[in-house]
């Protein structure tokens, strides 16, 4: 995490209140940022579940084949 600094040089001192509200502002872009491509990551399948897909499909024409042949 950053280093929280409460003086911008020796002779002007700042506040705490100054300090956390510039450091919230940077902590919310974060988790604005995180909330996003958390979003976008989840939008697409994983590779199991297109492996599944296409197994199932499989597995149904294997069946509708054998159905076709009796």
């Amino acid at each position: 995490m950053r280093q929280m600094v409460y003086s911008v040089s020796m002779t002007k001192k700042r506040y705490f209140h100054e300090v956390i509200e510039e450091d919230q502002k940077i902590l919310d872009i974060g988790l604005k940022q995180s909330r996003l491509h958390k979003k976008e990551r989840t939008k697409e399948k994983t590779l199991h579940e297109l492996l599944m897909e296409g197994f199932r499909e499989e597995q149904r024409q294997r069946e509708l084949e054998e159905e076709d042949d009796d």
